[in-house]
């Protein structure tokens, strides 16, 4: 008998109740694929409109024929396969675009609204419909990431940290149309290059060029509180800004890394955790409230990004060896790369995490693609070129917002896609 019409008994089983089939073993020809294997499961769900599957077998994703599989992993085509299906994630499609004046170097998304910081020294917020509700006009040089606080029916607090060596804490009002600067954090002493909200927004960490984390608490300072540090009564000096805003003081200072730290993140379910990485090769867990670098765990090339997974309890990071490395903060060995992915052809500038799956993330690198994966699968699963692949422009950030991946990066365009897990 030749391969091709060889069978192989297979158990069918999926998590997903609406798609749940009788689960005794039947025979498939063992030369099926996804795309044969989905007109089963069809056809024994009486679907009149076929619904797209994915297979797993061992929680990996089937991505050749089943004898192909077996043969890879030199299992016998005698026992019964146990397969594992799910509904395809849809490819991520096109829904809007929104022109800049210069590179985007942040992205983050909340609630139907979009955040943007540029090179222009700009910060801009976006709504839906495509329109900038608001330009915020505040740094004095490039603004390098840009992150949501409180979002009501009133007011949203943004903070964005620039190469100006700070951070900004702004408020708009939908009430009136008015923004403002609630305070500047000042004190790191080279440019800032990432950071990052706490979930209960009680907390900012900044990453710096100058080898430390800073932390800082969102409530506004009632007065100056560098010169309440200087001992209250010292006058402003000249050269703090005219426009009379406040300045905040970091309420700690995190102190390991050696040379720059480019991102940070903070844990999702413990505010009290923060992750960093940088120019030293490390991935770093903080203890906030003790000041502790808890684990330190290294690899080979420089850490552009890092995100993490609440669902999946995993960190994602994105390095310069164009490989997006996972790893397990839980675990106290230095060097334990749970898994790597590999397709970009550049560095990977940027990793999120899907906020509703535990398997899916996205990243942007300067291969000017963006690239969704699924963990259970060897490669990933779509790859969003640039409009105009020959500019060969760098992807600086992507953020995965509910059902939605936003971009930005050389090509000067806030892009949003649909994309459902």
């Amino acid at each position: 008998m030749s391969s091709e019409q060889e069978q192989v008994q297979v158990r069918f089983t999926t998590q997903q109740v609406k798609y749940a089939v009788n689960d005794a073993p039947i025979l498939v020809p063992s030369n099926f694929k996804r795309y044969g294997l989905s007109e089963i499961i069809n056809n024994l769900l009486g679907h009149e409109k076929p619904v797209p599957f994915d297979f797993l077998i061992d929680g990996e994703i089937l991505r050749t024929s089943i004898a192909e599989y077996l043969t890879n992993k030199r299992l016998s085509t005698e026992n019964v396969i146990t397969i594992e299906y799910v509904e395809s994630m849809l490819p991520p499609t096109p829904l809007s675009a929104f022109q800049h004046d210069d590179w985007i170097s942040s992205v983050q998304g909340s609630k139907g609204l979009f955040l943007t910081g540029s090179y222009d020294n700009m910060v801009r917020l976006w709504n839906t419909s495509g329109q900038c509700i608001a330009t915020l006009s505040g740094h004095t040089d490039s603004v390098k990431s840009v992150a949501f606080g409180a979002v009501n029916d009133h007011n949203v607090k943004v903070y964005s940290g620039s190469l100006d060596h700070s951070v900004l804490a702004w408020e708009y009002s939908f009430d009136n149309d008015h923004h403002q600067v609630l305070y500047e954090c000042k004190g790191h002493k080279a440019p800032v290059e990432a950071i990052a909200v706490d979930t209960k927004n009680k907390f900012i960490a900044s990453a710096s060029a100058d080898a430390t984390i800073k932390v800082w608490k969102t409530e506004v300072p009632v007065d100056d509180e560098r010169e309440n540090a200087e001992g209250g009564s010292k006058k402003r000096k000249k050269t703090e800004p005219k426009d009379g805003r406040k300045i905040k003081t970091a309420a700690l200072t995190l102190t390991g890394h050696v040379g720059g730290v480019n991102a940070v993140a903070f844990d999702t379910t413990d505010s009290n955790i923060v992750y960093t990485g940088g120019w030293d090769h490390s991935i770093r867990s903080w203890d906030v409230e003790q000041q502790v670098n808890l684990v330190t765990k290294n690899c080979e090339k420089v850490v552009l990004d890092v995100d993490y997974s609440a669902k999946a309890r995993l960190l994602a990071t994105g390095h310069a060896d164009n490989i997006i490395r996972l790893w397990d903060p839980r675990s106290e060995d230095g060097t334990n790369v749970k898994l790597a992915l590999r397709g970009h052809s550049a560095w990977v500038s940027s990793v999120s995490w899907a906020p509703n799956s535990e398997y899916a993330l996205c990243s942007g690198s300067y291969d000017s693609s963006i690239r969704v994966w699924d963990i259970r699968s060897k490669g990933s699963l779509y790859t969003i070129d640039a409009e105009d692949a020959s500019k060969k422009d760098k992807m600086l950030s992507v953020d995965w917002d509910g059902e939605r991946i936003l971009s930005g990066g050389e090509d000067k365009k806030l892009r949003i896609f649909k994309a459902r897990v």
